[in-house]
Order: C-alpha cells, then structure tokens, then sequence
C-alpha cells in the first residue's frame, strides 16, 4: 500500500488569449500528490489518499473520482461550509502552465488518521501545501509514525513560489524523515538562487540536503541521481508537447514504482541497497513523463501506458 497525502483541488484548465472576450477552461481533478496516485494505481499498486474536500457538490465529484481511479478515500475528510479547492491553470505556447489557487481551508487545522498508515510500505508527500501552517502538525504525526515503522517517505517540493525562511526551517525538520528527495531543476533553482544553473551544481546542493536517494530532474534533457557517493544521469525522451501539465508529477509515480519493484519498502532496505536498478528506474520515469506531456492535462493515454508497463513494468 502507498499512502499519499497532499491537496485535493480541481483543476480548471484553460488555453485563453489575453485578448478573447470570454474565457474557457475544462475541470478535472488535479493536486501534485493525488496526480501521482492516480498513476501509482493505474499500474496496479494499491494507493490510499490522505486529504481533505470541501462539503459542496465539488468535493462529492472529487471523491466520485478518486474512487473511480481506484484510489481508496476513507481517509479525505469532508470540510463542512468550505468550498474545494480550485487551481486555474493557463496553458502557453510551448504547453507550459501558469497557476492560480483559490484556498479557503485556511483556519481549520488538518488533522488526519495516522491509522492512515496502516499496511503502507510507502508514503510520499510535498508540495507548498506541505508548508502551510494549517497543514504541517498534521503531517509531522504521518511523519513520526512512517518512521517509527521504518516506512519509506519520498518527497517533492513543487516549488510555486519564491520559498522563504519559514519554508527553509520546516524544510530542516522535514529533511530527517525523508529518504527520497525528489526535485525538478525549477526547484533546485529555487531552493539555491546563488547556485549557477548547471545541473551538477544544484544535484550538489540537493544532495547535501542529506536525503538517502536524491533525484533531479531535467525536463526533455533526462534526469539526474545520487546515491552513497554515486551521481548519475540518464537522457530524456523526445515527444510532442501539448501541455507538461502532472508531467513531474508522473514521474514521481514511476520512480515509486520502480523502488518498490525492488522490494524497498523499509527505510533500512534501501539504506542497503545496491543501487544497480537505479538508471533503469529513472529511465523509466523519464518515458512515462515524457508520455504525459503527449496529451491535455495529468494522464497518460491507456495505449501508450501499457506498451510502457510491458517494457518497464
């Protein structure tokens, strides 16, 4: 069981000019974590979410979702009198996003069940959501009980922002629980502005964040790893954009997949693991993101997901 935590929001994704007269978006569900999931359980491993939807006919089309995807939802709580979240995504030329939430969860603490963590043999998190005040007790007890059952975390920051101080003193108190480390190179360069932008620096600067495992990645130039005193990469895939919309978070799912594929599912074992499979894993994460990017929005086309899990699966 992977057990994910983070936002559950919808997504309202447009493609609009700043000149057209009326605007137009197309609703789906979205959050950086709940993207990587959906993925997780499309390819059959079995996932639980943690999180919360607001008590409107939003938050009842969210768990309609989830449960449609297979996602186990007996963990979202229901906010009484708060509206579900909502993300505008506006899409460019060159199929990037431009994000703008709208949050009203604000002044109710999240308290989840750390009965959450039952049978899981990985939980992953991140995100700015992880940052925020209202969030952070919440999710150093899931934290606590991962480490006490020696349960691998993997985390990816998800950069939206400029982080400040406040975001670098929680990121220290994270770090300990945390055995994947997981970064794009917008993150990296976010996390160290007076880092020249050359990946093997920022893959330095991540790595000395002290995580077991540390990925960066690289978009269409591949991705990076170190681990022990390895650091290695691995080239990207070549596709036709139409959106990276949920393409990290893809990847994300893909890498989690490879590891448990090698039956690390303790914190111990993959302080002991060889480090063998490790290219394969990546390249793997590399074809599945590249697919992502192939189509509208955080999915991946059934046809092309299943050539894929035949190669890597």
């Amino acid at each position: 069981m992977v057990v994910l935590t983070g936002e559950i929001l919808v997504d309202l994704i447009g493609h609009n000019a700043r000149s057209a007269a009326q605007l137009e978006y197309r609703g789906t569900l979205g959050g950086s974590a709940l993207n990587t999931a959906s993925l997780l359980a499309r390819l059959g491993t079995p996932t639980r979410f943690v999180g919360e939807v607001g008590q409107d006919s939003l938050g009842e089309w969210a768990i309609q979702r989830l449960e449609e995807r297979r996602i186990e939802s007996r963990f979202v709580i229901r906010l009484p009198g708060i509206p579900t979240v909502l993300a505008l995504a506006e899409i460019d030329l060159a199929g990037n996003a431009a994000y703008s939430f709208y949050r009203m969860f604000r002044d109710f603490p999240f308290q989840p069940d750390k009965g959450a963590l039952a049978r899981a043999r990985w939980l992953h998190f991140g995100s700015l959501s992880a940052f925020q005040k209202r969030n952070i007790e919440g999710i150093m007890g899931l934290l606590e009980v991962a480490q006490e059952y020696q349960i691998p975390v993997s985390f990816d920051p998800n950069l939206r922002a400029i982080p400040d101080e406040a975001y670098f003193a929680q990121l220290r108190a994270y770090l300990p629980y945390i055995s994947l480390f997981k970064a794009s190179l917008e993150d990296a360069q976010g996390l160290f502005p007076s880092t020249p932008p050359e990946p093997h620096l920022l893959m330095e600067q991540l790595a000395g964040l002290g995580a077991p495992v540390t990925v960066l990645t690289l978009g269409a130039q591949g991705a990076m790893a170190t681990f022990r005193t390895r650091m290695l990469r691995v080239p990207g895939v070549k596709v036709k954009v139409v959106d990276t919309i949920g393409a990290g978070d893809t990847f994300t799912a893909a890498l989690i997949y490879g590891m448990l594929k090698q039956d690390l599912t303790s914190r111990i074992e993959l302080l002991t693991w060889d480090g063998i499979q490790l290219p394969v894993i990546l390249s793997a994460a590399c074809h599945l993101a590249a697919l992502a990017c192939t189509v509208a929005g955080a999915s991946v086309p059934e046809k092309e997901l299943q050539l894929w899990w035949e190669r890597f699966g």
